[in-house]
C-alpha cells in the first residue's frame, strides 16, 4: 500500500499544506514537510485533537469569527472561501459522525440514570413498608415531633425523585444549531428565515442592524443574504446557478460519438479592405450591393462548397462601432480570415481583429487583398504583421498568408485550400445526432414572417418541429432555410441557417438549445422572467438612495433622450455602444428604449412622455405612429448608415452645451490724477497705455495688480467732449458707476465678453 504524505492528506481534507502542518503541530505531531508520511496513528491523534477543539469552541459563531463561504460551481462542487481553508472538523460527514457518537453516549447515560432512579424508588418503598410494620406491631402512640421529621424526610425524598425524573423530561435545547444555508442569487426575506428556522421578524432586525431596510416580503440579493446568514451564525453556501437552468443543460446528452465537421470561418478586417467583396466572389452573389454605403452593417453567415467540402463563412462589419459584433464572431469560429489591403497594410480595426483572434485562441489565415491595385506591397504587409507576432510561413512562421484580389478572383482558390488545410490540422469534430445546441448570429422582426433568427448549429441536429429556447425567446421551429435560400428539414453541426417560429427576436450572441417539449421551455422562460424581475426589484431598491446623490451631482447635466429602433439586434447593439461613448461631464446620450422592428404607436407615446427623439435605422414608422408624430411634432430621423447617425448625435449634443464665455482685454488706462466734478462726481484723469478704451464695455479697477472692483463706465470724456472710445497714448477722463474709491496709480482695465459654441 502506497504511503500517504502530508500533501496527499491535505488534498483529501481540501485544505492547504501549510494549514494542515499547523494543525498537526498544535496536535503535538512533529511533521514539518509536505513530503513526510502520515500514518493511521497520526490521523487518529489529529482527529482527537480536532474533536477536543470542537468541544471547546462556542457553538454561536458571528460573522467576525471568520465563517467561510462555500461557492457552489455550475458543476455542483463546493469550493472553499479564499480567506480561510475549510478545516477537517467543518466537514459535514465528520460532524454527522461526531453527532452520532454523542447520541450513543447520551443514550447510555440516560439508561444508567433510569436504573439509578428505579433502585432509589424501590429502596424507599421497602423502608416505608418496614416502618409501617413496626408501628403496627409496637402500637406506640404517635409522636408529633417524629411525624414532622418523617414528613420532612418524605418531602426531601420526593424532591430528589422529581430532580431525577426531570433529567428525563424534554426541554427546549439551549445550544445554537449551526446549519449550512444554500443561498441563490436572490431570495425573499421570509424564505431565508424559514431556511434558518427563525422568525421573519428576527431576520428583519438582523438586517436593520446591518443597515438594510427590508420587510418580510422584500427580495434580497445574494451578498446581503450571505451577510445576514453569517451574522446569525450559520454558514453560507452561495449558489452560482439554479436548478432549473442546470436541469435544462443536463437534458442535452449525446449517445453517439463525435464526427468530423466543417470549419466555421469568420472574415475580419478594417472597413473597406474588401471583406464582403472577397466573400461575395466566393459565394457568387452581390451581397455588398445591398449594404447601405457599401458597408456591412450586420453579421451575415453563409455556407459555400470547395472541392466537395463545406465551409461556413461569417462576415463581420469592419467599422469601429461593431467591435462587440466582431468579438462575438471570434468566439463562435474555428478559423479567422484576416483581410488586409495591400495598399493600406495594418489599420486600427485590423489590430483590433488580431487581438480578438488571440484572445479567443483561434487560428488565423491572412488574405492580403487588393493585389490588383497599383502600389500594392505584400511584403510590407507581411513585415507589419510580423511585428504583431503574425509571422508568415515563408518567413519561418506558422501563419498562412495568401495574396488575393477580391475583384477578379486571383488567389481565392489558394485561400480556400489554405482554409481546408487548417481545418484538417485542427481535426474539428462535433456530435451529429441528438438535440441541437448553438449560438444566435443575428435576429430581426419581419413584418410578415415574425421573428427571424440566423443560427449557427454547433452540436446535434436542428429539425423542423423542434422546441427551441434562446434567452427570453422560445417557440417551435416552423421553417429552416439555408444560406442559399432553400427550405430544408434539418441542419447539422457548422450549419448557418435562418429559422422561423420563435415568439420574439433573441439577443444576438446568445446561446440556443432544443428542449424536450413546450412545457419544459415555458418553465425555463418563466423562471428566467421571475429572475429578471427579482433583479430589477433589487436594483430599484438599492438605487433609491444612489439616485438621489447621482441626481444631486448631475443637476446641471443635460441629456439627449433617444428611442432607437433597428432592423436587426446586432445593429442595435452596435449603435447603443457607440452612442453611449460620446458626450462629456455636461451632456450625454440617454437611451430610453432600444429594440428591433418598426416604430410603433407605443414608441411614439413613450417619446412624448420622456421627451425623446425617435431614431429609425433601416426601419419606418407605421401609420398609427406617424399620426402621433405629426400631431405632437416629435423629432424623428431615419438612417441607413451608422456614421451619419453618430455624427448627428454629436451635433445635437453640441447644441445642448452651454456656450463658453471668453474674455478679451481691449484696453488699459493708468490713473494719473483724481478730482471731483460737481456734475459727474469723482473723475479719474487717465492716459490709455494699451489698446482702446470703449464707453460701452465693462471695466475692472486694479490696485497693485489685484482686482478690487468690477462694473461699468459712467462717463468717458476727451477734454469737454463725451466720446465713445479713446485710443492708445491719449489722455481722457473716466467716471465709474457706483464706485467712489478710485486712487492715483490705479489701473482701469476695459474688457469684452465673447460667446463660443462648444462641440463634442
Amino acid at each position: 500500500m502506497a504511503q500517504t504524505t502530508v500533501k496527499d492528506f491535505a488534498k483529501t481534507l481540501k485544505i492547504s499544506e501549510e494549514a494542515l502542518l499547523k494543525r498537526m503541530a498544535s496536535a503535538g505531531l512533529s511533521h514539518s514537510s509536505p513530503t513526510e508520511e502520515v500514518t493511521t496513528a497520526h490521523k487518529q491523534i489529529l482527529l482527537r485533537s480536532l474533536k477536543q477543539r470542537q468541544k471547546q469552541t462556542s457553538p454561536s459563531v458571528s460573522s467576525s469569527s471568520g465563517v467561510g463561504i462555500k461557492i457552489k460551481s455550475k458543476g455542483g462542487k463546493a469550493v472553499a472561501d479564499s480567506s480561510e481553508a475549510k478545516s477537517y472538523s467543518d466537514n459535514i460527514e465528520a460532524k454527522r459522525q461526531a453527532a452520532s457518537e454523542a447520541l450513543k453516549v447520551e443514550q447510555t447515560k440516560r439508561q444508567d440514570q433510569l436504573k439509578e432512579a428505579a433502585s432509589k424508588r424501590e429502596a424507599r418503598l421497602k423502608t416505608e413498608q418496614k416502618n409501617n410494620a413496626n408501628v403496627k406491631v409496637a402500637d406506640k402512640p404517635k409522636n408529633v415531633k417524629d411525624e414532622l421529621s418523617k414528613a420532612a424526610q418524605k418531602y426531601t425524598d420526593n424532591d430528589a425523585m422529581d430532580a431525577d425524573d426531570s433529567k428525563h423530561r424534554f426541554e427546549k435545547p439551549d445550544e445554537f444549531i449551526k446549519k449550512d444555508i444554500e443561498i441563490p442569487e436572490s431570495i425573499q426575506v421570509g424564505e431565508l428565515a424559514k431556511l434558518m428556522a427563525i422568525k421573519g421578524g428576527e431576520l428583519v432586525k438582523t438586517l436593520m442592524g446591518l443597515g438594510v431596510s427590508a420587510t418580510i416580503n422584500d427580495i434580497l440579493d445574494q451578498e446581503t443574504a450571505i451577510l445576514a446568514v453569517e451574522e446569525i451564525g450559520h454558514e453560507s453556501i452561495a449558489k452560482d446557478s439554479d436548478d432549473v437552468e442546470e436541469e435544462l443543460i443536463n437534458q442535452i446528452t449525446y449517445d453517439c460519438s463525435e464526427e468530423t465537421r466543417s470549419p466555421v470561418v469568420t472574415v475580419m478586417g478594417h472597413v473597406d479592405h474588401g471583406k464582403t467583396t472577397l466573400l461575395d466572389f466566393i459565394r457568387k452573389a452581390k451581397v455588398v450591393d445591398s449594404e447601405a454605403g457599401g458597408i456591412t452593417q450586420h453579421i451575415g453567415a453563409y455556407e459555400v462548397k470547395s472541392k466537395d467540402k463545406s465551409i461556413t463563412f461569417i462576415d463581420t462589419p469592419g467599422h469601429a462601432a461593431f467591435s462587440s459584433m466582431r468579438a462575438r464572431g471570434a468566439n463562435t469560429t474555428d478559423i479567422i480570415v484576416l483581410v488586409v489591403a495591400a495598399n493600406d497594410s495594418i489599420m486600427p480595426q485590423t489590430e483590433e481583429a488580431i487581438n480578438h483572434a488571440k484572445a479567443a485562441e483561434v487560428s488565423i489565415i491572412v488574405a492580403i487583398n487588393k493585389m490588383d491595385l497599383q502600389g500594392a506591397d505584400a511584403e510590407k504587409v507581411k513585415g507589419d504583421l510580423g511585428a504583431k507576432d503574425l509571422v508568415p510561413e515563408d518567413w519561418g512562421g506558422n501563419v498562412q498568408m495568401v495574396p488575393v484580389s477580391a475583384l477578379n478572383g486571383d488567389g481565392v482558390d489558394k485561400l480556400l485550400e489554405a482554409i481546408s488545410l487548417e481545418a484538417e490540422i485542427l481535426e474539428l469534430k462535433a456530435f451529429h445526432e441528438g438535440d441541437a445546441q448553438g449560438v444566435v448570429i443575428e435576429s430581426e422582426l419581419d413584418k410578415f414572417r415574425g421573428a427571424v433568427s440566423t443560427l449557427l448549429v454547433q452540436n446535434g441536429s436542428l429539425k423542423v418541429g423542434d422546441v427551441l429556447i434562446s434567452d427570453m425567446s422560445m417557440g417551435k421551429v416552423k421553417a429552416i432555410t439555408n444560406s442559399s435560400g432553400e427550405k430544408i428539414l434539418q441542419a447539422g453541426p457548422s450549419s448557418a441557417v435562418e429559422v422561423l417560429g420563435l415568439d420574439s427576436a433573441p439577443n444576438a450572441g446568445s446561446s440556443f438549445q432544443v428542449t424536450k417539449n413546450e412545457k419544459a421551455a415555458r418553465e425555463v422562460i418563466n423562471f428566467r422572467d421571475s429572475k429578471q424581475k427579482e433583479k430589477k426589484q433589487i436594483k430599484q431598491k438599492d438605487d433609491t438612495m444612489g439616485d438621489i446623490f447621482e441626481t444631486m451631482g448631475q443637476a446641471s447635466m443635460k441629456f439627449l433622450n433617444l428611442i432607437i429602433k433597428t432592423d436587426v439586434a446586432g445593429t442595435a447593439e452596435a449603435i447603443n455602444a457607440s452612442l453611449l461613448k460620446i458626450g462629456n461631464d455636461e451632456v450625454s446620450v440617454k437611451i430610453v428604449s432600444s429594440g428591433v422592428g418598426g416604430i410603433t404607436e407605443s414608441d411614439a407615446n413613450l417619446a412624448i412622455s420622456t421627451k425623446s427623439s425617435l431614431v429609425g435605422f433601416n426601419v419606418r414608422a407605421d401609420n398609427a405612429a406617424k399620426k402621433i408624430i405629426e400631431k405632437e411634432e416629435i423629432d424623428l430621423t431615419y438612417y441607413s448608415i451608422i456614421y451619419e447617425l453618430i455624427d448627428d448625435a454629436k451635433a445635437k449634443l453640441s447644441g445642448l452645451l452651454d456656450p463658453i464665455i471668453r474674455e478679451e482685454i481691449v484696453g488699459t488706462a493708468d490713473v494719473l490724477e483724481v478730482f471731483n466734478s460737481p456734475k459727474f462726481g469723482q473723475v479719474a484723469g487717465c492716459i490709455v497705455s494699451e489698446g482702446t478704451v470703449l464707453r460701452n464695455k465693462p471695466v475692472r479697477v486694479l490696485r497693485d495688480d489685484i482686482v478690487i472692483f468690477q462694473g461699468e463706465l459712467d462717463s468717458l470724456r476727451r477734454f469737454k467732449d463725451d466720446v465713445n472710445e479713446v485710443k492708445n497714448g491719449t489722455e481722457c477722463g473716466m467716471g465709474i458707476k457706483n464706485y467712489k474709491d478710485i486712487r492715483e496709480g490705479d489701473k482701469i482695465e476695459v474688457f469684452d465678453r465673447k460667446e463660443e459654441s462648444q462641440s463634442i
